[in-house]
């Protein structure tokens, strides 16, 4: 019994019971202490924040009066007034500065500071973007009366015709390279400090003001205009090389009709040659495509694809040879034929493509102008095609037999270009600013392309992205490529609508399901030619390609009537699909073409996952919807466009 008392003694001892007492305390005290101080700083966070964001959305109202001031500015291309936008913004941002300057605290609250930083980020890319502003603007104003610019009496009146200002224009030109690079590095500063800023952090919606969208939107075109200077380099440095400045340049001018789509545009139907001297541009060749194909007189297989899907078409002719997207590609083995096997060739530099899109918007500029033995040409809607009466005037000739016609039917473009040319150059002052507006514009959505032979001015077209090549990304990527085989113009009714979703599952990969719906809403054309039909909106027949990452796996294919055939090319994994044998798209119809595949890359969590998509050239737009694991955009696809979530 003694014994056992002692044992339940000693298991109980003074020691065991006391100790926990004494230490928890102090565990329980510390941790309550750091707490309570934790609290205490979020307390105060949350106040000065409160503050901060009430004191910071009073300055709404000014700023986004001085932003759509500056805008308008910008828009009716008035020096004047852009600087004065600047100054005007620069003032109130400085006084936001003040305020978010008074809000130092903030700065070592924790999660407060995150946004006390983007806010300091936000107003260091604020006032480079403006100094990039102020750069671009004195960097213009010795062109501002060139290109039809106003408001800057500074501005210099260098020569009293178009001509003479185009020629000041192009021989001056090198002198900007220096500033591109100040606006350059003004840019990258911004880029960098908004890169540093992390969109997820903030509300889609505050007070009706969608902040995760301009984040996102402020960030990506930051990049784009830092992509855009550093790109605009290499091609400012050629520039005057290419416009003659040294010697005379000619360049093989290749008219596309987008009315008649093709892999880089539209069907070759008529080529012309341009002599360029000093920005002078001259005119001096113009004929159909079949006179070259004439000229050249050899007759090779067709590829598979001209044999399987064009009608009837045994032999490769030049006029079909514009198979690939990419522009370059194309290009190479027609200019190669051009050069080396048609006999009197005139030699040039490289090949200009325009289609009906970059004439229409000049005529639109310029009025109605005439050219001698085809009539009057303007950019006025016809109601017989819906479209630009040039356009339906040039369909017109092109197809109308040759009895009907007193000259070469295709021969119009050389006499076109040098009417349009001629009324651009002897424009009034007030219409050049416009004039090069739609040029630019026709630049930049792929209705002017570019092939130099010349390879260091080559690699200045492609890095401006002017040269319809198809790229390299690091990426989603994708590119639909149509060609109309024997579908008459009906490419000037239909319609492209894309639907595009994209799943990301929990370990990365993504599937994807890209639905193209072609809609054809007018009715068809009187296809009898010889009793004065014009034959625009027929059946059509297309043979439809999806350009995607290298590795692609295909799940399925629908509404083709071929097996998907799969491949590689460009760098690329491609879906073939074809439909318009047994069941063609006719007039007041629509159908839909849907492609569904696996990527061949995952995602990893916390890393953007980015798109490109790029717009094959000649076409005007796609409407796109993309669907992103729920998240929806909806925009109209007009130039190459990357997206990223």
């Amino acid at each position: 019994m003694e014994t056992a008392q002692t044992q339940t003694f000693e298991k109980i001892t003074l020691d065991e019971e006391v100790k926990p007492p004494e230490k928890k305390p102090k565990k329980i005290s510390v941790v309550f202490l750091v707490l309570g101080v934790f609290l205490i700083f979020l307390a105060i966070g949350a106040f000065f924040g409160y503050s901060a964001v009430k004191s910071v959305m009073a300055e709404k109202a000014p700023l986004e009066y001085d932003l759509n001031y500056l805008k308008t500015s910008i828009k009716s291309q008035d020096l004047g007034k852009i600087k004065e936008g600047v100054a005007n913004l620069r003032r109130d941002l400085e006084k936001l500065q003040k305020k978010i300057d008074s809000y130092k605290i903030l700065g070592t609250v924790p999660v407060a500071k995150n946004y006390y930083q983007d806010g300091q980020r936000g107003m260091k890319a604020a006032f480079a973007g403006l100094r990039a502003v102020d750069l671009v603007v004195e960097a213009i104003v010795p062109y501002a009366d060139i290109i039809g610019l106003g408001g800057d009496k500074t501005a210099s009146d260098s020569g009293k015709t178009t001509m003479d200002r185009v020629t000041f224009l192009v021989t001056t030109l090198d002198k900007i390279r220096p500033e591109l690079d100040k606006i350059g590095a003004e840019l990258e500063t911004a880029r960098k400090e908004m890169d540093q800023v992390d969109p997820r952090r903030y509300p889609e919606d505050y007070k009706g003001i969608k902040i995760r969208e301009i984040l996102t939107s402020a960030i990506s075109g930051l990049d784009q205009a830092s992509s855009l200077v550093n790109d605009a380099k290499p091609l400012l440095e050629v520039a005057p090389d290419l416009m003659g400045v040294n010697t005379p340049k000619y360049y093989f001018v290749l008219f596309q009709n987008d009315a008649e789509l093709r892999p880089t545009g539209g069907f070759m139907t008529a080529y012309g040659i341009l002599k360029i001297d000093k920005g002078k541009i001259t005119p001096i060749l113009s004929e159909d495509i079949y006179s070259l194909d004439a000229a050249w007189g050899k007759k090779i297989p067709a590829p598979d694809p001209i044999k399987k899907f064009h009608k009837n078409v045994p032999y490769f002719y030049l006029r079909d040879m514009n198979l690939s997207p990419d522009f370059a590609v194309s290009m190479e083995p027609f200019m190669n034929i051009y050069n080396n096997q048609i006999r009197g060739a005139k030699k040039v530099d490289g090949v200009i493509a325009v289609d009906t899109k970059l004439l229409a918007g000049l005529l639109k500029v310029l009025g109605q102008i005439g050219v001698p033995e085809f009539g009057n040409f303007s950019a006025e809607i016809d109601k017989r095609c819906n479209c630009p009466q040039v356009v339906y005037r040039l369909e017109e000739i092109a197809d109308k037999p040759l009895s009907a016609l007193n000259t070469s039917r295709k021969s119009v473009i050389g006499p076109l270009m040098n009417s349009i040319l001629a009324n651009a150059f002897n424009s009034p002052k007030s219409k050049i600013g416009e004039l090069v507006n739609v040029v630019l514009t026709a630049v930049q959505e792929k209705h002017v392309l570019f092939y130099l032979f010349d390879e260091k001015a080559q690699k200045a077209v492609e890095a401006f992205n002017l040269a319809g090549r198809v790229k390299e990304f690091n990426g989603d990527y994708q590119l639909l490529v149509d060609a109309n085989f024997a579908g008459a113009k009906s490419n000037l009714f239909i319609k492209q609508k894309i639907n595009e979703k994209i799943e990301m599952a929990a370990d990365g990969t993504i599937t994807k399901t890209i639905e193209v719906t072609y809609n054809n809403p007018y009715p068809p054309s009187n296809c009898n030619l010889e009793k004065g039909g014009l034959c625009l909106n027929g059946l059509y027949r297309d043979w439809i390609r999806l350009y995607v990452p290298k590795g692609s796996e295909l799940i399925e294919v629908t509404g083709s009537e071929i097996k998907p055939n799969v491949y590689e090319e460009l760098g690329k994994t491609v879906f073939e699909a074809f439909y318009g044998d047994k069941y063609p798209l006719s007039p007041q119809s629509s159908t839909k073409v849907t492609f569904k595949y696996k990527l061949p890359f995952k995602v990893e969590k916390g890393t953007p996952y980015r798109l490109l998509i790029q717009k094959q050239a000649g076409v005007e737009k796609y409407d796109m919807t993309v669907d992103f694991n729920g998240q929806k955009q909806e925009f109209e696809l007009r130039t190459d466009k990357e997206l990223k979530w």
